[in-house]
């Protein structure tokens, strides 16, 4: 189902918004499933020892059939093509665990603060398989912060961070979410999430993104032909293709 009046002048204004429930209980059973089956302490993490690591996995389309066919799912390109067009690429996903008692967090960042090279916002869609709030490591976001373009980041071990002073922090707010709700945000949005300093309960995210079929580098104008078609012409692909094979060991986001 297309994106509502209300939720896309929020998005233009807000940068988010809140789809609510794209998935029935079936589906989202399957994708918790097959989830905790890729995203665990066994595969691998982030965060310190310090402060408590978190399970994280990249890609997960890629090692799971039963998730790939999600990637073409009718509820999320009705929305994706709202935005991007009739030609569309997927552009990324992984899955985060904040696990009870990770108190390590993921700082002020922008998604394309990640990317390999300067290039256009894309959309991000987190699916929450739990319950999140500021509580078990949930989502802050600044509202608007994705009208200012890309801010500098830098590394912090493996994250990319907004530099110092370049981004007002002030009228940050959390974004929660229900179990199966879909969060749909730009990948300018300055967001981050906090420790999960619970006892219990655990906040993990399916994070899907997409992008315009001639999505390119900026700085060489090299398109990311890496990336698999998902929808051409306004049509759903049976079967996504791309120009590239995406080398997941050597190429970032």
């Amino acid at each position: 189902m297309p994106i509502d009046l209300e939720q896309r002048q929020q998005f233009e204004r807000l940068g988010f918004t809140n789809l609510g429930p794209l998935f029935d209980a079936a589906e989202c059973a399957r994708i918790a499933d097959e989830y905790d089956r890729l995203v665990s302490f066994d595969s691998q993490v982030l965060g310190n020892k310090e402060e408590g690591e978190f399970p994280y996995r990249a890609m997960l389309n890629y090692r799971s059939p039963a998730l790939a066919s999600f990637i073409q799912h009718p509820a999320l390109l009705d929305v994706a093509r709202e935005f991007l067009g009739d030609d569309i690429r997927f552009w990324w996903d992984q899955g985060i665990n904040k696990a009870p008692g990770s108190g390590s967090l993921i700082d002020w960042h922008q998604d394309n603060g990640y990317t390999n090279g300067k290039t256009a916002p894309f959309l991000t869609f987190w699916l929450a398989l739990d319950d999140s709030s500021i509580e078990n490591g949930g989502l802050m976001v600044v509202p608007g912060s994705h009208h200012q373009g890309l801010l500098p980041h830098h590394y912090e071990t493996v994250h990319a961070v907004i530099d110092e002073g370049a981004l007002d922090t002030a009228n940050a707010v959390p974004l929660d979410a229900q179990a199966g709700d879909v969060l749909l945000f730009s990948s300018y949005l300055a967001h981050r999430t906090v420790g999960n300093h619970t006892k219990s309960r655990q906040r993990r995210a399916w994070v899907l993104q997409y992008c315009r079929a001639d999505q390119r580098n900026e700085e060489t104008g090299e398109i990311y032909d890496n990336r698999p078609w998902v929808m051409k012409h306004g049509e759903i692909l049976k079967e996504t293709f791309c120009e590239r094979v995406l080398n997941l060991r050597g190429d970032r986001p």
